[in-house]
């Protein structure tokens, strides 16, 4: 599976908001800060790669892109609610 050539969105987010610099716990502010900041097509974008993800639950696959583009080394568990946060996030107020 390719997740590079499909996830360009989520390639962006964890290249620039969630790198290794940031702490996990600061994920739920980065979400909201990516929300904020960005262009309405990029977060529907990612809102899209997000669910295609989570209905696929390919968690080995997207554990080894997190660590290619972002450099942390997250377990399966860690993945999935990292996950469910972007869902729940990015689905909120829209």
């Amino acid at each position: 599976m390719n997740l590079e050539a499909n996830y360009e969105n989520l390639k962006y987010f964890i290249e620039s908001y969630f790198n290794w610099s940031m702490d996990y716990a600061d994920l739920e502010n980065l979400i909201e800060e990516f929300k904020s900041r960005e262009l309405p097509a990029y977060v529907e974008g990612l809102t899209q790669e997000i669910e295609e993800i989570n209905e696929l639950k390919t968690w080995d696959s997207v554990q080894e892109f997190v660590y290619l583009y972002g450099q942390r080394n997250l377990n399966i568990k860690r993945i999935e609610r990292m996950i469910e946060l972007l869902l729940t996030k990015l689905h909120g107020d829209q």
